[in-house]
């Protein structure tokens, strides 16, 4: 059996996976990484039988489409995840085209994409010319799912895992296997009690509103907006939603299955007023309390409106709730104090503040899974910092830090 690291080996993005195995070549997710510009993984090869998608999420998903062009891969994955992807992937295309990139792939690939789906449940198993792959929950976000190949090894992909439970989902159960490809991205670091978290962002959030000012909160479309809407949800704010996390509010609606709790979902959003049209927006800024909009690392959007109209107001704040990769605007602000916003640099005097709202395991979450999968391989991924998860697990585990492009036998 020989893996192969497309991208996303080392670093957290772009991720893709080949193993080929008894004479099958198999893809595990195929993402970008929406930086400014976009990077991307290696090609994927030709021979693609059957190509595996973990969740929605551009930086797992966003090649997809490309997939397309080759002759024969078919592309699994949950109905949520794929309907998800669908939106993403057509985004993508939008924001390149605004950006002035020359994006990898056209509007007839993200067409051409849905005969190559194949919807699997969630607890599903998919067959096909003796390949046989397990699906069973990630947490992370609703759809997403963590796939066991049973080869000439069972093979265990997490994607992007979580364990604790959270508004929207369940936390990832163990599974054995005897090879595990596990994320890392938070090697080396824990999250803080997300009850807590909570609780002083709804305080901080009261803080605002009580002195006179607003808060905006940049969120991810798929996962982070649902999860502070189900937060703040019952606290008596005049909430408003703005962007792309309408739709996917929408398809989370339609699969009830996969949510924690359906019904406490539907009744958060229904406090919720939803800004149907840019010309709404002046009545939010007029009403909200807080304005829950995209994109989650202020690159473009929504968001960029309301900081704009709000950055000189010291009484109003932007509380930030998801990772900032290096380059983004929400990286520059949390490190610089700046934006920069049509090629202009503004300081804002708002309030800046970030809650930690993530979405993966922690650290000692993560060898806890590695150690109850019973792996006799790990093979850390989508890490930045996999050296320190590498040096937590025990010293009998064969652990391995591949880099994108080698390929390496098991």
């Amino acid at each position: 059996m020989e893996l192969q690291f497309l991208g996303g080996a080392s670093e957290i993005g772009s991720l893709g996976l080949v193993v080929r195995d008894q004479g099958r070549t198999l893809l595990f997710d195929y993402g970008m990484t929406p930086t400014d510009p976009p990077s991307y993984p290696r090609p994927a090869p030709t021979n693609i039988d059957v190509a595996f998608l973990s969740h929605a999420h551009l930086d797992h998903s966003g090649m997809t489409p490309v997939l397309s062009r080759l002759p024969k891969a078919r592309i699994v994955a949950t109905p949520v995840t794929i309907a998800v992807a669908d939106l993403l992937t057509r985004d993508a295309l939008k924001v390149a085209r605004l950006e002035g990139y020359l994006a990898p792939y056209n509007l007839q690939d993200v067409q051409a994409l849905h005969s190559r789906f194949t919807a699997v449940d969630r607890h599903g198993t998919y067959r096909h010319h003796g390949i046989e792959v397990e699906l069973t929950p990630a947490g992370h976000i609703p759809g997403a799912s963590m796939m066991l190949y049973r080869g000439a090894k069972d093979v265990l992909f997490t994607g992007d895992l979580q364990t604790i439970p959270t508004h929207l989902v369940g936390g990832a159960e163990p599974l054995a296997c005897d090879i595990l490809v596990m994320e890392s991205t938070y090697a080396g670091r824990e999250h803080p009690d997300r009850k807590e978290t909570e609780r002083r962002f709804r305080d901080r959030v009261a803080a605002t509103v009580e002195r006179g000012g607003k808060v905006i909160v940049p969120a991810f479309a798929v996962g982070r907006a649902q999860e502070v809407l189900m937060a703040l949800a019952s606290s008596g704010f005049e909430t408003y939603l703005d962007g792309m996390a309408r739709a996917v509010d929408e398809i989370y609606l339609s699969a009830p299955e996969y949510l924690a709790d359906a019904r406490r979902f539907r009744r958060a959003l229904e406090g919720v007023h939803v800004v149907e049209h840019p010309g709404e927006r002046r009545k939010a800024l007029r009403e909200a309390d807080v304005i829950v909009t995209t994109g989650g690392m202020l690159d473009g959007g929504p968001v960029l409106y309301y900081v704009g109209e709000l950055y000189r107001d010291a009484n109003s704040s932007i509380y930030l709730t998801g990772f900032q990769v290096e380059g983004s605007n929400g990286r520059q602000l949390l490190d610089e104090g700046t934006l920069t916003i049509d090629d202009t640099t503004i300081h804002p005097v708002c309030e800046v503040e970030k809650f930690d709202f993530s979405a993966h395991a922690g650290h000692s979450d993560l060898v806890r899974l590695a150690k109850e999968s019973r792996a006799e391989t790990v093979v850390l991924m989508h890490g930045d910092e996999r050296e320190a998860l590498r040096d937590a697990l025990p010293s009998n585990l064969n652990v391995l830090l591949p880099e994108n492009g080698r390929a390496f036998s098991l």
